[in-house]
């Protein structure tokens, strides 16, 4: 019942998110509209019946909080160009290069918010630069004077304490774990249980511990693997880098305060005919000073948005699942989940949807701010407007596409994911 109550929770504060993000766009669309004199009717923060509104007797403008919370909009007069209005503010009355600005500027504040957002997270719990939190000695099988143990061998116990983990391949963290638990004593012979074709067999393991402790230290932060920059943007992620190290050594880039050293580590086998490597050490994400979160939040925010433009041309080339796409009902269950498993996680979460939403709503996608400034850049071009039916009929008919898209996404997620 507990737990019921606080997904509820959760599923309000994913719901708070995704309003927030899109009244941050609305906003930038408000403002600039403001700065350049445009006439805006009524800014609204969700859809459907009016639950609050007031009409600034200055300005004669509605601000509106209204009944379904999946959105919100700042309506412009005349802004399909269809009502004719002759008041100078109105949208399509204004110069080209007004217009452009205006819708330009509602992604452009998910952008910006998504930079601050970035700042707060690279403070709070970092993110994509890993430290050192402590340096471990790892147990080593030797293999050539170990029982032959394969991959395909099931483990049941090391000295008779029984194991979960039953993968051979895992065997150096199976160890390490037990001893770091206390239910291993720290030996250089280990007698081993393990199932082979459905054959329950004994053996002996022998094992030496290493570890980089001459030089690695507490505090140490990776920056570089064999002169490669760990960059999340570009899937050089510093455990992944790791893994595809040639040899039995690597070069690290290390800054531990000022100092800033080039070191050769050990690499050691994870476990027997495994190929993954560890270098002995506990990390945790490099929390930037607020300083340094400055300097890094511009190209973090745009680390981010090449990561939504290349999900985006993964989907389009097949190279990611349909089952990747949802609607803001799978949006909000999934940040709620994800918001739950782990409250750190919430901080990635705002600069993420952030930049993401600017990001969408940027594609020339009919009924997209994107689409909208292509036509607006064709009527610049052209010296004369594009017959407002026909451009009203191509982003009506877009938004009936992407609306539809949107539910079948949360249709097939809530059935078959």
């Amino acid at each position: 019942m507990e737990e019921q109550f606080l997904y509820i929770l959760y599923l309000i504060l994913a719901l708070a998110i995704l309003l927030m993000m899109v009244t941050i766009h609305e906003f930038g669309h408000y403002c600039a509209g403001k700065l350049l004199h445009f006439k805006i009717n009524e800014f609204s923060i969700g859809f459907g019946k009016s639950l609050f509104s007031h009409k600034s007797k200055k300005t004669g403008e509605m601000f509106s909080i209204r009944l379904i919370p999946l959105g919100g909009y700042c309506a412009f007069e005349d802004e399909d160009g269809l009502e004719n209005s002759q008041n100078s503010g109105a949208f399509n009355k204004q110069a080209p290069w007004k217009r452009l600005i205006v819708l330009f500027s509602g992604a452009f504040f998910n952008v910006l918010s998504g930079v601050l957002f970035s700042i707060v997270l690279l403070c709070a719990t970092g993110y994509d630069v890993p430290q050192i939190v402590s340096v471990e000695t790892v147990p080593v099988v030797i293999t050539e004077s170990s029982t032959s143990l394969t991959k395909d061998d099931k483990l049941l116990s090391i000295d008779n304490f029984a194991v979960s983990d039953q993968s051979v391949v895992n065997i150096t963290s199976t160890i390490s774990s037990a001893i770091e638990a206390q239910n291993l004593e720290q030996k250089t012979t280990y007698s081993v249980v393990f199932v082979r074709n459905g054959e329950t067999q004994t053996g002996t393991i022998s094992v030496e511990y290493k570890n980089n402790s001459s030089v690695l230290k507490k505090g140490d932060v990776l920056i570089a693997v064999n002169g490669t920059k760990v960059d999340f943007a570009k899937d050089h992620t510093f455990s992944e880098m790791i893994q595809n190290a040639k040899g039995d050594t690597a070069t690290l880039t290390i800054k531990n305060g000022k100092e800033k050293r080039d070191v050769v580590i050990q690499l050691f086998d994870y476990g027997i005919q495994s190929n993954a490597k560890v270098i002995g050490v506990r990390l945790e994400a490099y929390k930037y000073t607020f300083g340094e979160s400055l300097a890094r939040c511009v190209p973090f925010t745009f680390g981010l948005a090449y990561k939504v433009l290349q999900s985006l041309w993964q989907l389009i080339t097949g190279q990611l699942a349909l089952s990747a796409v949802g609607g803001p009902l799978t949006t909000i269950t999934q940040i709620a989940t994800f918001t739950q498993s782990n409250f750190a996680s919430f901080f990635i979460l705002l600069p993420l949807i952030a930049v993401n939403l600017g990001v969408f709503n940027w594609l020339p996608i009919p009924a997209l701010d994107g689409s909208k400034m292509v036509f607006t850049l064709i009527e610049w071009i052209r010296g004369k407007p594009i017959n407002p039916k026909v451009e009203n009929a191509i982003h009506n008919i877009g938004f009936i596409v992407l609306m539809g898209l949107v539910v079948v996404a949360d249709i097939y997620h809530l059935l078959f994911v």
